[in-house]
Parts: structure tokens; C-alpha cells; sequence
């Protein structure tokens, strides 16, 4: 169980509503210097709310709404998510700008142009995935 903890990314939150196989979970997403006996003197303290979409089978009757929850999700998932969101993008954005400025010797404006249309085929590709992406990208909830 140990390893399972240190592979995961945990969060604790209040079930907002379950219909069928569908959980949501509001969790408070904190800035890590929250536990700080200074934050109210700080101005880099925040916390945002987010909503969690955990599907699992059977949910409607395991969970009731207002019910005190871990969302948990694969360490592994962040990292893959930070490398798609914003890996990638810069890696294009690189390799992009040295073949169209020093190899095609294309101008800077139409070189920025065609990037931009890259970057925006990239998205929407993501964009028609996050089906699939969803489905690689799945939490889960331990009772507390």
C-alpha cells in the first residue's frame, strides 16, 4: 500500500453529485505554502475550488451527495499531461522556428503564421481525442 501512496496524487473533497456511474468531487486545490502560519501575510497563498468527473460502476449506490472523499489519480497521468499540454507545444514550437528561419529561410511573420495554425491542429487533435484521453486519464475514490 506504501507504493501505491508515493505513485499517487491524492486530494480531499465533498461530493457535489452522483448520477449513475458518474461522481462529481469538489475538491480545494491549495497552493502548497497553505499550511504556512504567515499565509495571511503573503500574497502567493491561494486556493481555487475544481470539479473532479470520477466514473465508476456501481457508484450510485456506494456514494450519496455531501459525502467526504480522496480523489485519487496516477502520478504517472500528471506527467503525461503536463508533457501533451505543454511539452509538445514547446517542442514544436522549437523545432519549427530553427527549420522555417535557418533551413526554409521563411519570414518571420509567415513563419509565426504557420506555427500558429500548427499549434492550433495540434489542440484540436487533443481536442478530438479526450474521449480516449479521458478513458487514460481516470481517477478514482477512496472512502475516507
Amino acid at each position: 500500500m506504501r507504493e501505491r501512496r508515493n505513485q499517487t496524487i491524492a486530494h480531499q473533497g465533498v461530493i457535489e453529485s452522483v448520477e449513475g456511474h458518474h461522481v462529481r468531487v469538489n475538491i480545494l486545490q491549495v497552493a502548497a505554502c497553505s499550511a504556512c502560519k504567515a499565509r495571511s501575510l503573503c500574497s502567493s497563498s491561494e486556493s481555487k475550488e475544481k470539479i473532479i468527473d470520477v466514473y465508476e460502476e456501481g457508484a450510485a449506490m456506494k456514494y450519496k451527495c455531501g459525502e467526504e472523499v480522496t480523489v485519487c489519480g496516477a502520478l504517472s497521468m500528471g506527467k503525461q499531461a503536463v508533457r501533451l499540454a505543454f511539452g509538445v507545444p514547446v517542442l514544436v514550437i522549437v523545432v519549427w522556428m530553427l527549420v522555417a528561419m535557418v533551413w526554409l529561410q521563411l519570414g518571420e511573420l509567415l513563419s509565426v503564421g504557420i506555427l500558429a495554425v500548427l499549434l492550433s491542429l495540434y489542440f484540436y487533435i487533443l481536442y478530438m481525442n479526450r474521449d480516449r484521453m479521458a478513458r487514460r486519464f481516470a481517477f478514482w475514490i477512496e472512502k475516507q
